[in-house]
């Protein structure tokens, strides 16, 4: 019996634009954006899509914590808006999904909202060692 090929984890890490106000950007994100590219996506066969929302007030106390209370001063929180994750079973699917001249059309309004001069890339595989726990229990 044949195993099957662990699926690629793509995280692309994303600043919205100055112009736009943090709730502007959350809405057009998870509301008008994914309604747009959810559809595409499927077409070209991504397996799983996700979106991490980081507003900022979750990371000036996150990084309080870290050099104070974790004792990690040296680590960082960046200042991503959003993380965008992509669930893959080849990267030419993600290949065949950007050269898309309805992509294209996206990434233009995208362009609008986003800061698409600076950004991260995150590619490799997930490995889970739990999920779903739904009994709570632990420590």
């Amino acid at each position: 019996m044949a195993t099957a090929s662990p699926l690629i984890k793509f995280d692309v890490c994303i600043y919205k634009s100055d112009d736009i106000s943090e709730d502007e950007f959350f809405n057009w994100a998870t509301k008008v954006y994914s309604v747009k590219a959810g559809p595409l996506m499927k077409r070209y066969g991504i397996v799983k899509w996700t979106q991490t929302l980081q507003p900022t007030g979750f990371r000036g106390p996150m990084r309080h914590a870290l050099k104070t209370d974790m004792g990690r001063p040296d680590w960082t929180v960046p200042d991503y808006d959003l993380v965008t994750t992509y669930w893959l079973r080849s990267l030419d699917d993600m290949q065949a999904l950007t050269t898309d001249p309805v992509w294209a059309e996206l990434e233009k309004d995208a362009a609008t909202k986003s800061n698409l001069s600076i950004g991260h890339f995150v590619i490799g595989h997930e490995v889970v060692q739990f999920e779903g726990n739904v009994d709570g229990a632990g420590a």
